[in-house]
């Protein structure tokens, strides 16, 4: 072989071990999720999660920085999906797993005061890397509770 042609599939080599890196981004939830919730579109809380997986178990925080809090509880549920109807029968519709994620955190507001957060969602764009997660943000402080919907997306 020459060293022009061995120069060349040495560089081929390199170029589809780079190309292939992107892809290789492990458990899904793993990374910064940035996104709001809110009872209005007007009235809406920020909402930062920076999630790890060790290969067993998730951890994460809420609202990283001075007064981060760590995530009480992380959960994954990922439930086989139904095919989807195609309605003439000669296409072979895609069955996608369905990703259910949860999460709860014991956090303080503004006066020290506990504040229990419980989260509820699907992610979407599971393959890709803007994926996002909607649900249900539940959270009770004080003997009050609110409840409305969230959304967050992976930075």
């Amino acid at each position: 072989m020459s060293r022009s042609s061995l120069r060349l599939v040495c560089l081929l080599s390199f170029l589809l071990c780079a190309a292939s890196a992107p892809a290789q981004e492990g458990h899904p939830l793993r990374g910064t999720w940035v996104g709001y919730w809110g009872p209005t579109l007007t009235v809406q809380s920020r909402i930062v999660l920076v999630i790890d997986h060790d290969g067993k178990t998730m951890s994460g925080v809420y609202q990283p920085g001075p007064n981060a809090v760590p995530l009480k509880v992380a959960g994954l549920d990922i439930t086989p999906g139904k095919p989807a109807s195609g309605g003439r029968g000669y296409a072979t519709p895609a069955i996608l797993p369905i990703f259910k994620v949860y999460f709860e955190i014991d956090a303080k507001d503004a006066r020290g005061n506990p504040v229990a957060i419980v989260a509820e969602g699907t992610m979407q764009n599971v393959a890709l890397p803007n994926r996002s997660i909607t649900g249900t943000w539940t959270q009770t402080s004080g003997g009050n509770t609110a409840k409305s919907e969230f959304r967050i997306a992976r930075q």
